[in-house]
């Protein structure tokens, strides 16, 4: 099924911050009802597959992944722990809060994720596949 313009339009907004209100805004939605479009729009299924496959382009054009931002991050963490001083440790700390955010363990109190139970055992699965694949290397 094909999006129309707004739904199109909210997909590609979407993927410039990654909130729902304000995407459905600038897509053309009244900001009176946008809080709730954008909620209702992001359980579509064809907005999603939209979401996923540009925010996939998007990632792949800049080279980057989650799992490979957060494997930098946990050898700059453990790289740190080695270090002597009090800086070396927050830094180490930094870098570990960093991964979690990352990857959806930790939540900053102004962000909102939603995902449906196998978007969070597809992501579980693929943390525990990182985490053994650092340990290997290690």
């Amino acid at each position: 099924m094909a999006l129309n313009d707004k739904q199109a339009s909210f997909a590609r907004e979407y993927c410039i911050d990654k909130n729902a209100t304000q995407a459905a805004i600038r897509a053309g939605y009244s900001a009176a009802t946008a809080k709730q479009q954008g909620a209702r729009l992001l359980t579509n299924v064809y907005v999603r597959a939209e979401i996923e496959r540009t925010l996939a382009k998007s990632a792949q054009r800049v080279e980057l992944t989650v799992a490979g931002v957060s494997a930098k991050l946990l050898a700059l963490s453990d790289k740190a722990e080695g270090m002597d001083g009090p800086s070396a440790l927050n830094v180490a700390r930094q870098c570990l809060m960093d991964a979690a955010k990352l990857n959806g363990l930790v939540v900053e109190s102004s962000e909102i994720i939603q995902r449906s139970p196998q978007e969070r055992s597809a992501r579980i699965a693929m943390l525990k596949a990182e985490r053994e694949r650092i340990a290997r290397a290690h």
